[in-house]
């Protein structure tokens, strides 16, 4: 069910139509709501004359050439974006004051550094595949862009991690042994070590060990790390339910409904990492 969303403002009969999330917006409110929830996916395009004629059609003159005003005069986006939001009084002052203060992070930062940022928040709000396009579109670009190979090695690290919360263990073995080459960073190729254990690829680990020269000590803790984790409290405990639960449904139907309910709870939760 989608939210409701109070307008004060007219309703546009013409929608505006935002590109970079392939969505129309029908009022002020609506175009409020989005900047609030994507914040991490503004960049300095959004700021166009065509937003503001849109909004002197649709919206209010004065509201357009206040925002004209703006533009004309060269302020950055995050100065663009605090004028937008207040021209409604959809959001709070907090919610407002966060939204330009994301968006100042941005300014006086390159391009592809700009996309990075966008990236990581991404990732860090499970908006996993989203995360996935922004990073590749990074490393695509990456050959025209003055960046170190750290800078490169950390992206492929993350786009790993990106893989891993996936469970492409395959897929993130193979970006986190670019991003170690890169990089060099312990982080890296132990996450890259772990991908293997993860995929029970003894042999792949072991190449990988002699490979990149790792100490037997390193190689071992990798190893318990795996174990410690496969076989933890939530693990054991989630495997003890289950096994209550069969006893628990001495009719075979029954017990096969309940474990559907389960797989349909994590296939939900699985397909909500996947949305776009």
């Amino acid at each position: 069910m989608g939210n409701l969303i109070l307008c004060k403002k007219p309703i546009a009969a013409v929608p505006y139509y935002i590109e970079d999330a392939s969505m129309n917006i029908y009022s002020l409110e609506e175009l409020c709501y989005y900047i609030a929830h994507n914040t991490y996916l503004i960049n300095t395009d959004f700021a166009s004359i065509e937003l503001c004629n849109w909004i002197g059609r649709e919206v209010g003159r004065e509201e357009e050439k206040i925002l004209i005003e703006v533009l004309k005069a060269g302020k950055p986006l995050s100065v663009f974006i605090n004028t937008l939001l207040n021209l409604s009084d959809y959001l709070p002052a907090s919610e407002i004051r966060n939204a330009v203060e994301i968006i100042s992070s941005f300014e006086n930062k390159s391009p592809i550094e700009c996309s990075k940022i966008r990236a990581d928040r991404l990732l860090d709000k499970e908006k996993i595949v989203d995360a996935i396009y922004e990073y590749e579109d990074i490393l695509d670009k990456s050959d025209k862009e003055d960046v170190s190979k750290e800078f490169i090695g950390d992206i492929w690290h993350n786009l790993a991690v990106c893989y891993s919360r996936l469970f492409f263990f395959k897929e993130a073995s193979i970006c986190f042994e670019y991003a170690y080459q890169l990089n060099r960073k312990k982080i890296s190729l132990e996450a890259m070590l772990c991908s293997y254990r993860c995929m029970r690829d003894e042999e792949g680990f072991n190449l990988q060990v002699a490979k990149y020269f790792v100490p037997k000590d390193l190689a071992e803790k990798i190893k318990k790390i795996v174990t410690d984790t496969s076989t933890s409290k939530d693990i054991t405990s989630f495997s003890d339910r289950l096994y209550k639960m069969k006893s628990d449904f001495r009719d075979e139907k029954s017990y096969e409904k309940q474990l559907a309910l389960i797989i349909e709870r994590w296939k939900s939760e699985y397909n909500e990492l996947c949305n776009i």
